[in-house]
């Protein structure tokens, strides 16, 4: 039989409106109280029923789930985010979409999250998760699910983004190009420095990387001269998100270079319309993405003991017409 909090309060030597205040994260708590409490809590395993602490906490009737992406860097984020909202309208959940900066806006959002009890439940995706924040939402009954991010100590989606640098690399060799360059978003994602790391690991010794300003068409196309002063022979550019390949495809032409003739372009993502625009591209499961974790976090609200186990997800090279068929395809 699962425990109740009368019997965290008689383990724990308190009262049940203690107990209550402990569960909702009241600061009316010492320090001392609250370790005990939780203590009892974790030696009994009992888990915080969202729908009761909502009820204590005079919150709507309805749980809330809040996703944390930096929305605003790519559009890949608002494809994994779109099923969800249809996932979730199912489960009879709420969704707020939270938009972040960096990690650090990431933990400030969190902590607000934690202050205001703003939700039953936490999507990250491409967002880290400091061991301090994660216990505070787990001592809350909170769950929460990672997607794109395989370092978090919680159930996750991801792909192996070491293997997609190295598809990259592969997919420009297979095309036979020699002299390869990757265009990166930045270094402050760990996700792109994954694939930065698979892409050196695959690609010919004399390979180089460039930093571009941001993830957009306008900052791919700023690139290219860049690349072509630094690498003038360059005949491979691997990027890790499709729109800085769009950008770089775009302005190759503009220069007259042909492509892939002369330069192979692939980039990352399959956004919607690369199949119009002919972009040789890695495809990630973004529907996949927003599908699983969606399900996920519904069904550790519904049940909290519930298992959820995480996933590794298959990347596939779309081949297109910004790169040259196998050298050895028949």
């Amino acid at each position: 039989m699962a425990s109740t909090i009368y019997d965290i309060a008689e383990r724990a030597g308190v009262g049940i409106a203690t107990v209550s205040r402990v569960i909702n994260g009241s600061s009316r708590v010492s320090d001392r109280t609250r370790a005990q409490v939780q203590a009892a809590m974790n030696e009994l395993g009992f888990r915080p029923n969202a729908a009761a602490r909502r009820l204590a906490a005079g919150a709507p009737s309805r749980p809330r789930v809040a996703a944390l992406a930096p929305f605003f860097t790519s559009t890949f984020y608002f494809n994994v985010c779109k099923p969800m909202t249809s996932e979730l309208r199912q489960a009879g959940v709420d969704f707020v979409l939270v938009n972040v900066r960096d990690s650090e806006d990431a933990d400030r959002q969190l902590e607000r999250l934690l202050t205001e009890r703003g939700c039953e439940g936490v999507l990250l995706c491409s967002v880290e998760l400091s061991d301090e924040r994660q216990a505070q939402f787990e001592n809350l009954g909170i769950p929460i699910i990672a997607l794109d991010c395989d370092r978090a100590k919680v159930p996750h989606a991801r792909v192996d983004n070491v293997e997609g640098g190295r598809i990259l690399s592969r997919t420009l060799s297979e095309g036979g190009s020699q002299n390869q360059v990757l265009v990166l978003g930045t270094r402050k994602s760990r996700v792109l420095l994954d694939r930065e790391k698979g892409f050196l690991e695959a690609s010919p010794p004399s390979s180089r990387v460039f930093e571009a300003d941001a993830l957009d068409i306008e900052a791919g196309a700023s690139m290219v001269e860049h690349l072509l002063r630094e690498v003038p022979n360059v005949d491979g550019i691997a990027c890790t998100c499709d729109t800085l390949a769009v950008g770089i495809v775009r302005e190759l032409q503009k220069l007259g270079r042909k492509v892939p003739e002369e330069i192979q372009v692939v980039g990352f993502d399959d956004q919607p319309l690369m199949d119009v625009m002919g972009l040789t591209t890695i495809k990630q499961p973004m529907q996949e993405f927003g599908t699983w974790g969606a399900r996920a976090v519904a069904a550790l609200i519904a049940d909290p003991y519930k298992e959820v186990k995480s996933e590794t997800m298959p990347l596939e090279v779309m081949h297109r017409k910004t790169t040259r068929a196998p050298k050895n395809a028949n």
